[in-house]
């Protein structure tokens, strides 16, 4: 009866940890999105540049001409830093947070501002070195 006591609560504890561990990550992941995006916003790459894996990646759809743009980072810093991208305030929504293992995660969010049109994106991003970093950003304009 002691065993399978000491098992469960082993068990309970092993389990717990785990949780933990993952909404600490989670915590993490949208903590990272919200400096990388806010970066953005008021054009900073000084703020944004920390937040971006070496192969970092926007894929833009244009649902208007049915294809795909891909910008790599160093020309998603030069329209942040021109202001061709970014400058003004959005509001970030995450709906959806995915983890693959321990060291990727997906997450879906909606970001929007007045007067401005509504953006789909569908972030991947990477824990390196305990720190996660944005390597992917797929955009879709949402009308």
């Amino acid at each position: 009866m002691k065993t399978k006591i000491f098992t469960f609560l082993a068990l309970f504890s092993l389990l717990s940890c785990q949780s933990n561990a993952q909404n600490n990550d989670t915590s993490d992941v949208k903590s990272t999105l919200e400096l990388y995006i806010q970066a953005g916003d008021i054009n900073d790459v000084k703020k944004l540049k920390p937040h971006l894996h070496n192969d970092f990646r926007v894929v833009l759809y244009d649902k208007k001409k049915d294809k795909t743009s891909i910008l790599d980072k160093s020309t998603y810093i030069s329209f942040i830093e021109t202001k061709k991208f970014g400058g003004y305030i959005r509001t970030a929504s995450f709906e959806d947070i995915q983890f693959i293992g321990k060291h990727m995660a997906t997450i879906k969010a909606t970001l929007t501002s007045p007067r401005k049109p509504t953006l789909k994106n569908f972030y991947s991003l990477v824990k390196i070195k305990n720190e996660w970093l944005v390597i992917q950003d797929y955009v879709i304009l949402i009308p």
